[in-house]
Formats: C-alpha cells, structure tokens, sequence
C-alpha cells in the first residue's frame, strides 16, 4: 500500500490524490517521508505543505524540522549546513554546496495568491486532510473551499510544479471525493483493493485512488502488517456500541455513510406491485425544487409527482431531473401538470416571486391551463425538512415505481443523505411530505352518514311542527 502511494507520488503526473483509511501512516508515508525525500534528493525546492488549519499543518513541518535539526545521518549524508530561516510554519535551509530549500505551512482558505521565494514559485504542494466534517456538512462552505482550490491554491504551483491531496472522505460531495469521480479522475474502489488496472488508473488529469480498510467479510485487509481481522472487527465494534457506525464507515471505509442507519435506508424503499399501478382514484401532488439561481448552476431541478390513495397511501410515479433553464422549467411544470393534474403544485416562493413568477403567469394564461401552485417559504435545515418523509417511508407508508428509470438515482440519493453531492430529489420530495401533513383530512363516510341523519331529523321535526292552513 505505501510503495504504491510512493509509486504515484514519484511519477510524472502533477496531481495526484489518495483517498486512504485513517491510521494506516498516509501522512508518515507522504507528507512526512515523501516530502522529506523529495527535499533531500533534490527532486522540488519550494514545498508547501496544507491541512485544515495552520497549526496543523505546522505539526507536519514540524516533524520534518525535527529531523533536519536532530538526525546527525542526514545531516552527514546529505551536507545539511544551516537554517537560514526557522520558524513554527516556515523554514529555509542552506546545503554545504550552496543548494537551498525552503518548506512552509499553511491552512486551508489561507492566501496563497502570489506566493514566490527567489523568484520562483511552489514546486511541490501537499494537502493533508484540508476537510474538516464541519464544513463540509454544509453547501456553501463547500462551494467556497473548491473555489479557493482552484482558484488560489492550484494557480500558486510552478509551471511545473506537482500536487499530491491525501486524506479521508467525509462527503459525498467533498472536494476529494469529486476527484474520485469519473469526471475528475477514475473512481476506483473495487472489492480487491489495491489491484487496479494501469490503464484505468492514469488514464484522467487526477490520478485518484481510493482505499477501504477491509472488504465487507473483512477476507481482504488493507495493511496486514498493521491491522488483523480481529483488531478491525473490535475497532469496529466500540464504533458500533458508541452508535457510531456512521463513522467508522467514514474513517476506515471512506464511505461517510453506514446504509445500515442511513437516514433512509433502502430496506424501506418499497416497490409498487401490478395493482398499484393500476390505480385510478389517485390524488396526485407534485413539489419541485428549482436550481435556477448561480449558487445552485451545478445543481438540478427537481419535479417529484406522488399519488395517494383514500387509505393515506402515497405512491411515487414520476421524478423529472435535468440541468435547465428557465423557460425549459416551465415547460416541464406543464407537461407535468397535463400528464398528473395535480391538485396541489408544490414551489418554494422566493423562485416563483423573484424569478419564475412573471412569464409562469403569461404562459397559463397563453396556453389557458392555471397550475394549482401552492407556494411554501424555504427552510435552510433540510434533514428537519425530511422528517415527514422519513417517518412515511419508515412505516412502509411509500411504494416506488422500481420499473422506471430515475428510481435508481433516486435511491442512491436518498441513501445517501445527507451526505450525498446532490440533495434535489430528496427536497422535492421532503415539501409534498410536509404539506400533507398540513392539510385537513376529508370527513369519513361514519361523518358523513352522521351529518346525513342530523339533517334529515331537522327537516322531518320543522315539516312535522307546520300548521298547513295558518304556517306556523
């Protein structure tokens, strides 16, 4: 396992992640003794070294300082002369040839913008765990980490400088997970481990590599030297006795998700049978979560139709999901509209107030079909907003049309949540569960019959009680 981390981070390639288990030394392997070789052997310069913090990522320089001030070997070895500068996060060192070096220490978020030293810049870049499970847990702190990435930390590298990110998944949607993903990189996680196909792995501008402590029977380990079955297994067990599964999931397994107390879990996805397809007297309800705004571009718009039954049961049918614009959202709310006639269109009413509204109102009047919208104000916690529909699917209360081709994303989405990179479908779905547990119930047939015999008992008292000659 670490003669491959060293494999990739010793070739040709300029970026480089590795997605690896906790405590199994990804940063003695890399940050500390690749970035200490690199150095000493001359291959970079100027290294900088990032983590989640500052003071981090100064233990990490740290580390590399001792042994330059301490280890009279490579002191010897390599002709190490003296610092000319030596700090807690940042140090420069003079060679008895005149070859210098310098390493510094920074945290995530910081300015890197313009960052030289003797006229050149970072020649080698290595993140360490930048992620923290605070921010990623939320959307726009997200958003803000990849854009200082990319804009700020990336563009600090020489022409010909490397970058290698090794650290643990704790998102879906995390920044080291995107470089996992096929559009990024070859996503590769396989029951074997470490055995992936060459041309699979280098074929993509991130070489990207994922490890799992162990398979699922734990028949395969990833470091043997380190850990044995019954060392993960217990490791596993006080996870799972702290209630922690989730995140014994995430550590060992970069999977930041333990299905099997997922906030949906996919032995409640329930499929429709050939009877309940063939329901006619269906109530129909359709919500949609609109990405029409620049923070929510890479995100999709969201049309999600249940049908319910008069027992209360609901039944999804449709999920429309596609990247578009505005006049394309509402062509997809009328077709949805003509195909389901639903009685109650559920939006978000900063969307149809600030963007929507306006041309939604001239084309029903143009097209001379009125949706029923039912607009609802937004909510910015969306597990709160889930509940309704969490607690339906628990009770069996949902069936799936399993035969059609959006449920797969469906439930992968839904598995995930809410830690997975799109949360669309779940949101469409969260506001039609909310709103039927606003609305009235309709009377029951007993109310009925009730209200039926009290009527029918005043008129036959008032006809009873009538003179026919004078009228009172």
């Amino acid at each position: 396992m670490h003669l491959e981390w060293w494999d990739l981070c010793c070739s040709g390639d300029r970026q480089v992640a590795i997605a690896a288990p906790r405590r199994h030394a990804k940063s003695t392997a890399i940050t500390f003794s690749y970035v200490l070789a690199a150095l000493m052997f001359r291959e970079h310069q100027f290294v900088i070294i990032c983590s989640d913090t500052e003071t981090q990522s100064s233990l990490f320089l740290g580390d590399i300082r001792q042994e330059l001030l301490e280890n009279e070997d490579l002191i010897s070895l390599f002709g190490i002369k003296k610092f000319i500068k030596l700090s807690e996060t940042d140090i420069i060192v003079e060679m008895n040839d005149g070859h210098k070096f310098r390493v510094m220490a920074k945290g995530a978020e910081q300015k890197l913008r313009g960052v030289k030293w003797d006229g050149r810049r970072p020649d080698l870049i290595v993140c360490d765990d930048m992620e923290n499970d605070e921010a990623v847990m939320n959307a726009d702190r997200r958003e803000k980490f990849r854009r200082w990435f990319y804009g700020a930390l990336l563009q600090c590298r020489s022409g010909v400088g490397k970058i290698i990110i090794v650290g643990t998944i704790l998102h879906m949607d995390s920044l080291l997970e995107r470089l996992m993903a096929p559009q990024g990189g070859a996503k590769l996680i396989t029951e074997e481990l470490v055995s992936y196909p060459e041309e699979t792995r280098f074929k993509a501008r991130w070489k990207a590599i994922k490890y799992r402590a162990h398979n699922e029977d734990f028949s395969k380990i990833l470091w043997k030297e380190q850990w044995s079955k019954e060392q993960l297994q217990a490791e596993r067990q006080g996870y799972l006795e702290q209630g922690l599964s989730d995140v014994y999931s995430r550590e060992f397994l970069n999977y930041p998700i333990d299905e099997s107390i997922a906030y949906f879990r996919r032995d409640d996805f329930i499929a429709m049978n050939d009877n309940d397809k063939e329901q006619t007297e269906l109530t129909y309800y359709t919500a949609a979560d609109f990405a029409i705004s620049t923070k929510e571009r890479s995100d999709y718009t969201v049309m999600a139709t249940v049908g319910m039954n008069s027992a209360g049961a609901l039944f999804v049918v449709d999920i429309q999901r596609a990247r578009l614009d505005g006049k394309e959202i509402i062509d997809m709310m009328f077709d949805v509209h003509n195909r389901y006639h639903p009685d109650l269109f559920i939006v978000e009413q900063g969307a149809i107030e600030k963007a929507l509204g306006p041309f939604l109102w001239k084309e029903m009047e143009i097209r001379n079909r009125y949706i029923n919208l039912y607009p609802q104000t937004p909510t910015k916690d969306k597990v709160t907003r889930a509940r309704s529909i969490q607690a339906r699917l628990r009770a069996g209360n949902i069936k799936f049309d399993k035969s059609k081709s959006w449920y797969p994303v469906l439930e992968d989405e839904m598995a995930r949540f809410p830690r997975d990179r799109h949360d669309d479908q779940v949101d469409a779905l969260s506001w039609i569960g909310l709103v039927l547990d606003k609305l009235v119930d309709s009377p029951t047939n007993p109310k009925d019959e009730e209200e039926k015999e009290e009527y029918k008992y005043d008129n036959d008292f008032y006809e009873e009680g009538r003179n026919l000659t004078t009228g009172y």
